[in-house]
C-alpha cells in the first residue's frame, strides 16, 4: 500500500484511497466506533495513525466481509479490545514473575557467596 514509514500519519483522502473507502463512511465511523479516534493535526485536519488504519481494515471486514451489522461489528470489536487488554495484562504479570524469579535467582547466589566466606 505504499506505508514505508510507520510513524507517518495520513489524512482521511489518502485512507479513503488506500482502503477503497469513501470519506464519508470513514467519518461516520468515526462517529459510532468508540476504537476509531483519529487525532487531529495543527489545522484541524483529521490524521489516522497506523493503528487507526488497522481499526478501520477491521470494521471494515467486519461489516463488508463477515457481514456484521454496525452493532454486531460495535460489539465483535469491543471484545476483540478486551481480549487483547486482557493478554497485555496477562503478558505483564508473566514479564513482572520472571523479572522476580530472575532477582531471586540472582539473591540466592549472592547467599551462598557470602555464605562461604
Amino acid at each position: 500500500m505504499g506505508r514505508d514509514n510507520p510513524n507517518k500519519n495520513y489524512k482521511v483522502g489518502e485512507v479513503s484511497q488506500m482502503l477503497g473507502i469513501e470519506s464519508y463512511i470513514l467519518r461516520y465511523w468515526e462517529k459510532v466506533f468508540p476504537q476509531l479516534n483519529p487525532l487531529k493535526d495543527e489545522n484541524g485536519q483529521r490524521v489516522y495513525t497506523e493503528t487507526d488504519i488497522s481499526t478501520v481494515k477491521r470494521i471494515k471486514d467486519l461489516l463488508h466481509e463477515e457481514r456484521y451489522t454496525i452493532d454486531g461489528a460495535k460489539k465483535r470489536l469491543k471484545g476483540e479490545n478486551n481480549k487483547k487488554q486482557e493478554n497485555l495484562a496477562l503478558n505483564s504479570v508473566q514479564e513482572i514473575q520472571d523479572v522476580l524469579n530472575d532477582v531471586k535467582n540472582i539473591l540466592q547466589d549472592i547467599l551462598i557467596i557470602l555464605e562461604k566466606d
